[in-house]
């Protein structure tokens, strides 16, 4: 669903109860999180750069442990990975740059960690400012869709839009407007919540020959 500037205004500015409705769809977001103990999904991430063309798509695996592990393991391009291992955060692209790792130390909470669900639904009104745009259905499930703007002004993205489970609370779609004017959008599928992650899934081993990079 791709959403413009001006269907955003109307949107807003048609429902009457855009208020009760963005509480209540955030209030089940982040009860929803709080309450996982661990979570898995398969998801397509989709990039646009007006500067490059064509769409960028990949796939692969999401896996959460909160507060701070996360993981999203790609099947394509192969190999490539971002792991949060509770103390660092490892980003591997062999598909785009072989042979480095990048390694850096992480923030476990609020609007600058680098997992994905907590940084949108762990006290999102502390960090973003918030608008019911509306329903729809996804992947045959009704959704609530809520903008998010940053309250803070150094955050690398404009806005999110986030899909979120009337049923479950789950978020199963976020779109990100980046500073650069590259947006991304994350489809998750396949949702599996409190099953036991192997261990492995959650750790970085760094490969053979492979040097390791901290900014």
């Amino acid at each position: 669903m791709k959403l413009t500037p001006l269907a955003l205004t109307i949107a807003l500015v048609a429902s009457p109860t855009a208020a009760q409705d963005t509480m209540s769809a955030l209030t089940r977001a982040e009860r929803a999180y709080h309450s996982l103990e661990t979570l898995s999904a398969r998801f397509t991430q989709t990039i646009v750069n007006p500067m490059l063309g064509d769409p960028e798509v990949s796939h692969g695996t999401l896996f959460l442990m909160p507060p701070s592990r996360f993981a999203m393991r790609f099947s394509d391009p192969a190999g490539d990975r971002i792991v949060v291992d509770g103390t660092w955060l490892w980003a591997y692209s062999p598909s785009a740059v072989p042979g480095q790792v990048v390694r850096q130390p992480i923030p476990n909470r609020g609007a600058a960690s680098p997992n994905l669900l907590a940084q949108f639904v762990d006290r999102p009104l502390e960090h973003y400012r918030a608008y019911y745009v509306g329903e729809e259905t996804l992947n045959g499930e009704l959704v609530d869709i809520v903008r998010l703007v940053p309250r803070r002004e150094d955050l690398p993205f404009r806005e999110a839009l986030i899909s979120i489970s009337r049923e479950t609370g789950l978020v199963l779609r976020l779109i990100v407007q980046e500073v650069s004017g590259q947006s991304r959008t994350l489809v998750f599928s396949e949702l599996e919540t409190n099953q036991p992650i192997p261990e492995t899934e959650l750790q970085f081993t760094v490969p053979a020959g492979v040097r390791i990079v901290t900014p």
